[in-house]
């Protein structure tokens, strides 16, 4: 077809970023191509997209190994992630990203509002402001035309590049930034290779399992010692730790001493900062 308009450009490079394979070049039929800064009062949209991609790749990458050793999906329909709900029958927009994001594009032209159901028996929080919403009702949010509705399921862990990278052949995670969603346990197991080779098939990879439980007054985050290797794997890194709906003055030890977590008002919760350290090392923080 002709070249998008530009708010069709941007609103499909928002949907794009949560696609396994994204990319932004086409021939149309009125002899244009569409590129990313085709339309220059909209760039600072799409780059503000991809560079969300990029901060997701840990994430992704992951989620692309769990596809390619189970079947389970990237993007999942709401009506086979939320199966004994009725309502997600009716959603076909919407997707979850992985098992943790609920992903609510916005798909209207000049849109200024977002209606987004939120499946019942969970708590869902805003990926930007982490308010907390119950599921079984239907929100009704206010967009322009960078937002992209998300919401991060109960019992969600998030790793994601604590670093803006901007070439995955050449960059690598500084250090893993990992938002837990509270309200119920959950894990999620990080998933590395050297992002080159074929050396994966040999054995050549390593994963990281992370724990999010409570017990009692207390919360406990675990991250397991790293298995496996592969060329290049890194063999220190620092976390940071994001715990929407702690108070703060909360009490906080990392392998049992004593730390002082930030609290953070955009989270509405405390930022636990875990220094760099051997990934062949248990990191367990306790919360309370």
């Amino acid at each position: 077809g002709v070249s998008p308009e530009a708010e069709l450009l941007v609103r499909w490079i928002q949907n794009g970023i949560f696609q396994p394979r994204f990319s932004i070049h086409s021939t149309n039929i009125d002899n244009t191509v569409t590129e990313p800064w085709m339309y220059s009062n909209c760039t600072e949209y799409i780059r503000t997209a991809i560079k969300f991609r990029y901060r997701l790749f840990p994430y992704l990458y992951s989620l692309m190994e769990r596809a390619h050793e189970t079947g389970l999906p990237i993007m999942e329909a709401m009506c086979s992630a939320f199966q004994n709900d009725p309502k997600c029958y009716e959603e076909g927009v919407d997707f979850m990203f992985g098992d943790s994001l609920l992903v609510a594009n916005v798909v209207e032209k000049g849109a200024k509002t977002r209606k987004v159901y939120l499946p019942e028996g969970n708590t869902f929080y805003d990926f930007y402001t982490r308010t907390p919403y119950n599921g079984g009702q239907t929100i009704e949010l206010p967009v322009d035309l960078g937002s992209i509705p998300l919401f991060v399921k109960g019992g969600a862990i998030i790793p994601m590049a604590s670093n803006q990278m901007k070439n995955l052949m050449t960059e690598r995670p500084a250090g893993i930034s990992i938002l837990c969603a509270p309200d119920c346990d959950g894990s999620f197991t990080l998933y590395e290779d050297d992002g080159i080779t074929t050396a994966y098939q040999q054995g050549e990879s390593a994963s990281t399992l992370m724990n999010y439980r409570k017990e009692g007054e207390q919360t406990f985050v675990t991250i397991h010692p790293a298995k496996g290797s592969y060329k290049g794997q890194p063999q220190k890194r620092a976390y940071r730790i994001e715990l929407p709906g702690i108070q703060a003055g909360t009490k906080v030890k990392v392998n049992g001493k004593s730390v002082k977590a930030v609290f953070d008002k955009t989270i509405g919760g405390i930022v636990v900062s875990v220094k760099s350290d051997d990934i062949r090392k248990k990191v367990e923080v306790q919360i309370g």
